[in-house]
């Protein structure tokens, strides 16, 4: 990178002073580097850790008094509850290789996954064990297809009709064909609305049912599991980081130099010739020749852009919506699974979501607490009422589906993804269409603006996809 005229490193910050208001500046603190990098998740800190490692002057500003983004482990509910980013593929070598990089131990989650693969079933009121779901008469699959549970359908049905050769090719030209909705592909298939609301309608991961997502997305969530899979050790499903997943940004986060600047809350991004201004809702400024902004299109809209973003770019920013997700923590007072029978985990069609039994000891049968992860409209119907309410609401159906349970769950405490003003949702999706009219120029460079978040992943998803979205705007940034 040519460090001639591009990059402006003063001795130490100035002392001027100016506000953002609307337009004009006020007196308030500037400060000036080499590179300015917008959000302290793992994209953001991605391209933060190689542009430092190559020398540049770059300053995060992070609006949370924390690191990590959708990356975040509950601590202070007394064990290590994971809000987002919960497991680490084994095939995800980028995250792996950023832990042992800055010695975050990694734990094999193997053994306890075995576990949470024992979930039943429920469908209205009603607990179906897996070993009854082959013959269960609201079982509406085919043949061998019998045998498989609702939530390993669709993805067993988007490896085997899989037209993607390799992750990236969700992006070529040719795969746009495919961008039409789950709905659409799975009548193509031959699959009747009872049957398509089965596969795709219970606590469904993006969208809120099979009409309102691209099936060229699950094309490319699955060709990125199978190509991770086949990175993973032998033998080895997963893991977890001691203390909780988010040590992985945090670590990440304390070896900058600067530091990462915390709840710097950004409101308007200008920029001029050489020079961008980032003005945040404190009064500071930061001056740059080169932005990054890693931050959700759901957040980034609501910022102020000078000159405004254009085209395709703007509509995909304004538009591309994100999973709403919900995760309800309980405490138990007895083992009552014991009582009724049931495995502790359920998988449900109402609000009480994915019920995980979470086993965060060192025994991986002993089960430390319970999750309710809700997605889609479920998760917004419980975001519309007070935590309470809704942690409330929850237990009241866990209580009428399995009677054992009465009065043994507590509520500790929840995380709403949809309503965090930082967020705006557990991750990007994309409506059907969205993919071909879009994706390719929703993450181009704006002026000195570069973008980059998991939402831009171009053969990754999830953490891994934010990981190679940061660290690519970054080697852009360090070839000029």
């Amino acid at each position: 990178m040519s460090r001639g005229v591009l990059f402006v490193r003063p001795a130490r910050p100035t002392e001027e002073r100016a506000v953002w208001r609307g337009g004009s500046l006020s007196v308030a603190e500037r400060h000036r580097h080499e590179v300015i990098v917008i959000g302290a998740g793992l994209a953001g800190l991605a391209a933060a850790c190689k542009l430092q490692a190559e020398g540049v002057d770059a300053q995060v500003l992070e609006a949370q008094e924390r690191v990590g983004g959708r990356v975040h482990s509950m601590r202070q509910l007394g064990s290590n509850q994971e809000a987002g980013g919960t497991y680490i593929g084994a095939g995800y070598t980028r995250i792996i290789g950023v832990a042992e990089r800055f010695g975050v131990e990694l734990i094999d989650v193997t053994p306890m996954l075995a576990f949470f693969r024992e979930q039943e079933l429920v469908l209205g009121n009603e607990i179906i064990r897996q070993a009854d779901w082959p013959d269960h008469p609201a079982n509406l699959f085919n043949g061998d297809d019998r045998a498989l549970m609702p939530w390993t359908y669709y993805r067993m049905l988007t490896v085997k009709e899989n037209p993607l050769a390799q992750p990236a090719d969700w992006l070529a030209p040719d795969s746009a064909r495919h961008d039409v909705s789950v709905y659409d592909w799975l009548k193509g298939l031959g699959f009747d609305d009872a049957v398509i609301k089965l596969a795709y309608g219970i606590n469904v991961s993006f969208g809120k049912d099979a009409s309102d997502v691209s099936a060229l997305l699950l094309f490319f969530r699955a060709a990125f599991s199978v190509a991770q899979r086949r990175l993973s050790p032998e033998g080895v499903a997963g893991y977890t980081a001691k203390n909780g997943v988010a040590r992985i940004p945090e670590a990440m986060a304390a070896a900058l130099d600067p530091p990462a600047q915390l709840q710097k809350v950004v409101v308007a991004i200008t920029s001029e010739a050489d020079d961008t201004t980032v003005h945040c809702a404190d009064g500071s400024v930061y001056h740059a020749p080169q932005v990054v902004c890693s931050l959700p299109f759901g957040v980034l809209r609501h910022i102020k852009i000078e000159p405004p973003l254009r085209g395709l770019q703007a509509e995909a920013v304004n538009t591309l919506p994100a999973q709403a997700m919900t995760q309800v923590y309980l405490a138990h007072k007895s083992n009552f699974w014991e009582a009724d029978g049931f495995s502790p985990s359920l998988f449900t069609d109402g609000v009480a979501g994915m019920l995980a039994a979470a086993r965060n000891g060192t025994d991986p049968k002993e089960v430390t607490s319970f999750t309710a992860w809700t997605l889609g409209a479920n998760a917004t119907r419980l975001d519309a009422l007070p935590p309470a309410a809704a942690g409330r609401l929850v237990i009241d159906e866990i209580e009428a589906i399995r009677p054992a349970a009465k009065g043994q769950l507590e509520f500790l405490g929840l995380q709403s993804w949809g309503t965090d003003p930082f967020a705006q949702g557990g991750w990007a999706y994309f409506k059907p269409g969205q993919i071909a009219r879009f994706a390719a120029a929703m993450g181009a460079r704006h002026g000195q603006i570069r973008f980059c978040g998991e939402h831009l992943g171009r053969a990754s998803r999830g953490m891994e996809g934010a990981m190679e979205s940061g660290e690519r705007v970054a080697a852009e940034i360090l070839a000029l």
